[in-house]
């Protein structure tokens, strides 16, 4: 595998938001390599046709029909964060989130505790189709094991929080305990938020069709990853990087980005039943997460 340190440091530069092109990377990688920041550590560590291309198949049977939008990517979906409204024009102050533009992205996996869901659960989709979740299981095991070969220092941090978090929330024999699976959504600028910082996120993107560009852009480190079908990378997503766009030739092509990570306060929650009692047994006003005071 090739091997590149980098030799010019981050430019440091906030991206929010902004979308990126090709005027936003120096160069373009395509091909198996290991890149790392001028101080030794990994920024990023690209596979090219590593995944096995039967589970590959097995996993894209059951993605591909997952459908449903979301207006709650903010940063990502390129728009600012807005808070609801009343109906007089007031803000509402219990629902005052990020929106953006509909996209179809959806969060597969365990999810924490939330103001509006006190309690660590099951994701929506796979919570109704359990079945579905676990044909993707055995191509997330292969994943993770490409983690642990490839990047075993960051692989061991994500591992002993799972170790310590209740199999309730772990995908059975990985290190993830969540997926974000997007469709043809062509990500803003943002650095993610609410995985574990001393792990890695792990993604793989599987296309359909006939296209080009949506290329993965780190505008901080100049760089570009081409990513194709059976490609995996595991990289620092604490790093702005998004998207530059999809070229389609068809409206029927499709391209399917899954980013597996930990959720860090899963760590803390307890059993499924445990979490339901503590949900009807916390007071309004209690914290989310008393464990932590």
């Amino acid at each position: 595998m090739k091997t590149i340190t980098l030799s010019s440091e981050s430019l440091n530069k906030d991206w929010s938001m902004q979308f990126m092109d090709d005027s936003h990377y120096d160069q373009l990688i395509d091909e198996d390599v290991a890149v790392y920041r001028p101080d030794g550590s990994p920024l990023l560590v690209l596979l090219k046709k590593a995944l096995d291309p039967q589970l590959t198949a097995n996993a894209w049977g059951v993605i591909k029909k997952i459908n449903t939008t979301s207006k709650n990517r903010g940063t990502a979906s390129g728009t600012p964060s807005s808070p609801y409204k009343k109906m007089d024009g007031s803000i509402s102050r219990q629902m005052a989130v990020p929106r953006g533009w509909e996209v179809v992205s959806n969060i597969v996996g365990s999810f924490e505790r939330t103001a509006h869901h006190p309690f660590a659960r099951h994701c929506a989709w796979n919570a109704k189709s359990p079945e579905k979740f676990s044909a993707l299981f055995p191509l997330l095991q292969q994943t993770s094991s490409l983690f642990e070969k490839y990047v075993p220092d960051r692989f061991s941090n994500q591992k002993q929080f799972c170790d310590s978090t209740h199999p309730d929330w772990v995908i059975p024999g990985s290190v993830y305990t969540t997926l974000t699976i997007n469709k043809n959504f062509r990500t803003a600028a943002h650095k993610d938020a609410g995985d574990l910082e001393t792990g890695f996120s792990n993604m793989f993107v599987i296309r359909e069709g006939i296209w080009t560009g949506a290329h993965l852009v780190l505008p901080n480190w100049r760089i570009g990853v081409k990513l194709d079908s059976l490609d995996f990378i595991m990289f620092d997503a604490h790093e702005f990087h998004g998207n530059t766009q999809m070229i389609k030739m068809s409206k029927k092509d499709i391209r399917c980005s899954v980013v597996c990570y930990y959720r860090t306060k899963l760590k803390i929650c307890k059993s499924m039943e445990e979490e339901l009692l503590f949900a009807k047994t916390r007071k309004p006003g209690d914290p989310l997460f008393p464990e932590l005071k």
